[in-house]
């Protein structure tokens, strides 16, 4: 059992923190903090039903979650290091006890019970058929997109599809990965035919239907890979891609760079942003809905009237690298200069050539930001879960597979993701930019490899693709021999040894002693 425990008590609590937590969206309610209810007085009208369903969405912006932790530090990859970090979970230092890995795993629990209950108890609310199957399909994904992160991460999880009633409940085992997976597609399945239509919001922090189907996608292309190796699931990854290219709901943004302004600036753009975690304000007032994108993970700064920046993450030059002349993507991921003062002036001060490890994410620059005055840590700017170029290059990866190479709508897909990367027309073919014509499907396979990197680079992705290709380990101990090889020698020793604790276990986290301090029947991943 998920400390059954803290369950019981979010089971009476979690009305107040269900309305409290309504504040975490503020585009999808609008209530006011009310006392104490029950489940039987609860769940009856469509303001109950939107109340709890926000405390399910809550959990994706919890600070072990999108707020900060899944940003960088649980997610270490081959695109960044964590700058002299040298001790805890920012130098890649983890154990069953570490406290960032079992607040990740309980809020992710804590998600799924509350999902669980608003399952269990919406048949008694009086609201329309449209409202219920709208509700209904966001809980059921949401249940399902936790239980994806869980499985991802942690491996086989225990599988808890009702809530806790009682603290004699029998704890549960880890259930097997094919089992986690099979119930998380059939969360997703049933809610695809329950969510609405993007276009009925013109907003992304609600699940609709086209992030059903792209995160289904998803889904599918990591059931396709490591651990589970199911080569059949590609077929169903390039049909769930194709439904969401064939909806004409969305499209890629012209300008590369526009998408994250746009993020910082909280402006909702729906044709390439699928699906965001909202997160509003500076947490300066009662309300503090506010995340650290572009704090925790910007351009270097000191001074919060321009935008404050940690000085931690940082790129590394095999993503440098990554990007060829012309790509404007290198210069918008990777800042080319830093914040510093001279004379009492603050300057942007260019890198030179040869200093590459010592620049920062660039994707979220605070200076756009619209919420004044800006704080040191918090931000109003939301993170990407899902973008439409990401439905293209999986689209694309699924087809290659399924058709031994690559048809002409596989290269179309990629190669409009390219073109976007070079400010060039999306529709019309440019030689100089394109992919290769007549590869083959191994070296196809490569650039869709290649082109990840580049596109979402800094966006949480990478790890997780490297784990799905069974390439995580290996990559890393080539980051290891680069670091040695390439690194400066004041950030080289940090750097070298986050990435040496990369080892074969590390492709899931350990079950956290928090779990395994009341449940007796979960097992320790192997090697932790």
């Amino acid at each position: 059992m998920i400390k059954l425990s803290v369950m019981i008590k979010i089971r009476i609590s979690l009305f107040i923190a269900c309305i409290l937590s309504a504040f975490s969206c503020n585009k999808i309610l609008n209530t006011t903090p009310q006392d104490f209810v029950t489940p039987t007085q609860y769940y009856k009208t469509e303001r109950d039903l939107e109340s709890a369903l926000a405390g399910i969405y809550d959990r994706l912006g919890d600070v072990r979650m999108y707020a900060q932790a899944m940003t960088s530090y649980l997610v270490f990859s081959d695109e960044f290091f964590m700058k002299g970090r040298t001790s805890g979970i920012l130098a890649n230092i983890i154990d069953a006890s570490t406290l960032e890995i079992n607040r990740h795993w309980e809020s992710m629990y804590t998600g799924i019970e509350r999902a669980n209950m608003l399952l269990e108890n919406i048949d008694n609310a009086e609201v329309s058929t449209e409202k219920y199957n709208e509700v209904k399909g966001q809980a059921l994904f949401l249940r399902g997109y936790y239980y994806f992160m869980l499985v991802d991460e942690f491996g086989e999880v225990p599988l808890k599809l009702a809530s806790s009633k009682s603290p004699e409940e029998k704890p549960l085992p880890g259930s097997s990965i094919k089992d986690i997976y099979e119930q998380i597609v059939a969360d997703m399945k049933e809610a695809e035919g329950l969510v609405r239509s993007v276009s009925d919001y013109g907003y992304n922090t609600r699940i609709t239907k086209t992030t059903v189907q792209g995160i289904l996608a998803r889904v599918y292309l990591t059931m396709a890979g490591s651990p589970l190796n199911d080569v059949a699931k590609y077929t169903d990854a390039m049909v769930y891609a194709q439904k969401v290219i064939e909806s004409n709901e969305h499209a890629l943004n012209p300008s590369f760079k526009q998408i994250f302004i746009n993020h910082s600036e909280e402006v909702f753009e729906t044709d390439e942003c699928l699906w965001e975690v909202e997160f509003s304000g500076t947490n300066q007032g009662e309300i503090q809905e506010g995340g650290m994108i572009g704090s925790y993970n910007g351009i270097v700064c000191s001074d919060i009237d321009t935008g404050w920046a940690y000085d931690y993450v940082h790129a590394t030059l095999k993503l440098y690298e990554a990007y060829q002349n012309g790509d404007l993507r290198r210069d918008w991921t990777i800042a080319p200069f830093r914040f510093a003062t001279e004379n009492g002036k603050l300057i942007r001060k260019p890198w030179a050539d040869t200093q590459i490890y010592e620049r920062s994410p660039g994707k979220w620059r605070r200076e756009y930001e619209k919420t004044l005055p800006r704080t040191q840590f918090y931000t109003g700017t939301n993170w990407p879960l899902l973008r439409y170029s990401d439905v293209l290059l999986m689209y694309a990866e699924a087809d290659n597979y399924v058709n031994d190479g690559p048809s002409d709508q596989a290269y179309d897909a990629i190669n409009k993701v390219r073109r976007r990367g070079y400010g060039k027309d999306l529709n019309n073919k440019d030689a100089t930019v394109d992919v290769a014509e007549d590869l083959s499907q191994h070296d196809f396979r490569d650039s869709i490899k290649n082109e990840r990197l580049r596109e979402f680079a800094f966006e949480g992705l990478r790890k997780h693709d490297l784990v799905r290709w069974g390439i995580y380990v290996s990559t890393m101990e080539g980051q290891v021999g680069k670091y040695q090889a390439e690194m400066p020698n004041d950030l080289k020793g940090p750097a070298v040894s986050q990435a040496q604790r990369v080892t074969g276990r590390s492709v899931v986290f350990p079950i956290p002693n928090s779990e395994r301090a009341t449940n007796p029947y979960i097992k320790q991943n192997e090697g932790w």
